[in-house]
């Protein structure tokens, strides 16, 4: 069974409000003070998406446009602070991934009353719907699955010492870190789901000897790069980057739950798989064969489970009203019964 993230709708962003409308002036201050931009905040227009960050397009007064990127009204513990995510988006921007510029972080409440920061404004569209069914944004999927595959593998690429300055030293095993934190997340939520921690035992005994460990962006998946002209512009949203296990990455990206109803095109949805792990392996010298990932796949379906029992529980604890996170919970059970699947397969 698979299953499409796009079956969770989205909410509309019209009648979103900045968090401090009457804070442009500060705002455009410390724009100023930080040599960021020397005009005037026009208008701030809520970016769809962002269930767990909010980001937001500022209209400058010399026509251009800037992204501040911000709390939303609460998160999940499997994400990291705006403070910690701007430092991983300039490692990531010194180093040559695919980012958009940052420009500068905020941490004093007094402009809009929460940490933010700045970045450069990218056009793309990030839709996942539209961009594994419409030719018109991706013409030629091949070579855009080859790219991402790429991309991912640079990412990979970034020197060890550059990243523990960052994020101080690695783990012993990157995947049993993140096997115990989902099973900590597991046990933070109200309710039990014996179903996900059976399989994060088998993951546990299955993955429990790998070593490897990268600088891995943690949320690779169609949905967090933009694309224009059919090739991709900016890899978004470095909130869950941190120290990781390759096939992590690459598990999350080509897992079901991220290919939008095209279980035929295991890159993301948008193309073949092969075509992405040759761009992987172009970008490492790393050869990883299909059925590598099967277990890894698992794995993504379980994390992204966890992660739609949190989206669940800020919506029934009452900390964030929204259709959007309260759907996420009846994706759980589908999830987990592919994460089963997967496990049968090896």
């Amino acid at each position: 069974m698979s299953l499409d993230r796009s079956e969770v709708p989205r909410e509309e962003v019209v009648d979103a409000r900045f968090p401090a409308p009457a804070s442009f002036e500060r705002l455009g201050r410390w724009l100023s003070a930080n040599a960021i931009s020397e005009s005037n905040v026009l208008a701030a227009t809520r970016l769809s998406g962002g269930a767990i960050q909010e980001n937001w397009r500022l209209e400058m007064s010399d026509g251009k446009s800037l992204v501040l990127r911000t709390d939303s009204d609460a998160a999940i513990p499997t994400s990291c602070t705006r403070i910690e995510e701007y430092r991983r988006y300039r490692l990531a921007f010194q180093h040559g991934a695919r980012v958009a510029r940052p420009y500068g972080i905020c941490e004093d409440l007094g402009i809009i009353g929460k940490p933010f920061f700045i970045l450069q404004f990218v056009s793309g569209i990030t839709a996942g719907h539209q961009l594994v069914k419409d030719s018109g944004f991706v013409t030629d999927r091949m070579a855009l699955a080859f790219e991402l595959g790429e991309l991912i593998g640079d990412i990979h690429r970034t020197p060890a010492e550059e990243v523990t300055a960052v994020l101080g030293k690695p783990p012993r095993s990157a995947v049993t870190a993140t096997i115990d934190h989902l099973r900590s997340q597991l046990d933070m939520l109200p309710e039990a789901n014996p179903a996900l921690d059976l399989c994060l035992r088998e993951l546990e005994l299955r993955l429990g000897r790998e070593k490897d460990v990268v600088y891995a962006h943690g949320d690779y998946r169609t949905g967090n790069y933009m694309v224009e002209n059919g090739k991709v512009s900016a890899i978004l949203d470095w909130e869950f980057s941190g120290w990781g296990h390759p096939l992590e990455d690459l598990g999350w990206f080509t897992a079901p739950c991220w290919r939008f109803g095209r279980t035929e095109n295991g890159a993301g949805g948008v193309g073949p798989l092969q075509s992405f792990l040759d761009g992987y392996f172009r970008s490492t010298n790393r050869k990883v064969e299909p059925p590598d990932l099967i277990v890894w796949q698992a794995l993504a379906q379980v994390k992204w489970a966890v992660i739609a029992l949190h989206q669940e529980n800020r919506h029934v604890s009452g900390a964030q009203r929204s259709l959007e996170l309260a759907l996420s919970g009846r994706l759980v059970a589908g999830l987990t019964l592919e994460a089963m699947n997967l496990l049968e397969m090896r």
